[in-house]
């Protein structure tokens, strides 16, 4: 299948999600390194199940495909800001696929708000929203529960005017 490049980066490319994706997309959902920082975790994801998801998604008009550019290898996606790397070898490009988000949802799409979350023990996704400007907004305390271990869901979002102001001063600084 043919992919067109919507976003060409240093490491990554983001294309618009297809259904052929949704095979590898199964794996990662039922991989439990991978799927341990989502709350579905505990389901068990049919090919069908994930089908229909991938369908909602590609439906939206705002999910991508995440691809390494140096072997052409799909390593996540994402739908808005919120972002699924399946490969785990890849969960260090997240400020880079972010940045690339971020100004499709603001210049793009028009939003005036971007929303993300994540648990408290995926500190690696809570450090890569912080780093791209995003703000906490919003804590449901024990909101999740694995065992006897409980975490909280922690949401966080940026202003279009928050984006815009940073977008000036990275072009005032070149």
């Amino acid at each position: 299948m043919e992919r067109y490049k919507h976003y060409d980066g240093d490491s990554i490319y983001l294309t618009a999600l297809a259904m052929c994706d949704a095979d590898t997309i199964t794996k990662w959902h039922n991989d439990p390194e991978v799927a341990q920082y989502y709350a579905d975790f505990r389901e068990m994801k049919s090919l069908l199940t994930v089908q229909g998801e991938v369908k909602d998604m590609i439906n939206s008009g705002k999910a991508f495909a995440v691809f390494d550019k140096s072997t052409d290898k799909l390593i996540g996606y994402s739908e808005g800001c919120s972002i699924f790397f399946g490969e785990k070898e890849y969960w260090n490009y997240g400020v880079e696929t972010l940045e690339f988000l971020k100004g499709f949802c603001f210049n793009v799409r028009n939003e005036n708000i971007v929303t993300v979350s994540a648990f408290s023990h995926n500190t690696c996704a809570l450090d890569v929203y912080a780093k791209a400007g995003f703000k906490k907004t919003c804590v449901y305390r024990q909101r999740l529960i694995r065992g006897r271990e409980k975490y909280d869901e922690i949401h966080m979002d940026m202003l279009a005017t928050e984006h815009w102001a940073v977008q000036k001063d990275k072009e005032g600084a070149e």
